[in-house]
């Protein structure tokens, strides 16, 4: 499949050059109801699955994609209000898991059921949730487990490959970087991933490539 990560200009280049992304820790998501879409009313689900996060949080993160890169609004939110870069990668559908977007939190009897779920199905459960109003990402993820538990608070990165291959790489409307820029930092390995660059278009709100290199 092929999905998108948005990245402000200096983050975006720093990918490119060192060919990795930063994995997101689970605890530092921006959304507080991330892991959360269950009702929480009761003391003990809270405890439990607080305990159950923080242990989580030492072995595994996420990297999360958008299946477009056409909404002008996660331009403005990830893509430095369109001064940032877009990159495209092919991910082998196995390794990505959706979000179902819901109006309400899941009810407090389903709490049971996710305990009895280990490891990677247990995250993918209580991370493919969130709530309607963040449709507009069309948000896919994938799992990236850590080599060692993580202790700290320390940045985890993960490299270029061929589960994570880079194809596109989109400047943004407002973006300033030269094409001959991008070419140089991608170097000979790279020479077949498509540059463009966006514009507004003409007829809808969103934003269309502009020219192809």
């Amino acid at each position: 499949m092929r999905v998108y990560h948005f990245l402000n200009e200096h983050y975006g280049l720093e990918a490119i050059e060192k060919k990795r992304l930063k994995v997101s820790r689970l605890k530092s998501l921006n959304d507080p109801f991330e892991y959360y879409h269950i009702d929480t009313d009761n003391s003990g689900t809270r405890s439990i699955l607080k305990d159950r996060l923080n242990r989580t949080n030492r072995e595994l993160g996420i990297i999360c994609f958008s299946k477009d890169f056409t909404n002008p609004v996660q331009w403005a939110h990830y893509g430095d209000s369109h001064q940032g870069i877009c990159l495209g990668f092919d991910i082998p559908d196995k390794e990505l898991f959706g979000i179902d977007y819901v109006k309400s939190r899941t009810a407090g009897t389903e709490f049971k059921n996710s305990l009895d779920l280990k490891g990677r199905d247990y995250i993918k459960y209580m991370l493919s949730k969130k709530h309607e109003h963040w449709q507009y990402e069309k948000e896919v993820r994938m799992i990236v487990p850590f080599s060692e538990k993580v202790m700290d608070r320390r940045l985890i990165f993960t490299p270029f490959n061929d589960y994570l291959s880079l194809k596109e790489v989109i400047l943004g409307f407002r973006c300033v970087v030269k094409t001959k820029r991008i070419k140089s930092i991608l170097g000979s390995k790279y020479h077949s991933c498509q540059i463009h660059k966006l514009e507004m278009s003409s007829t809808e709100y969103a934003m269309r490539l502009q020219e192809i290199y």
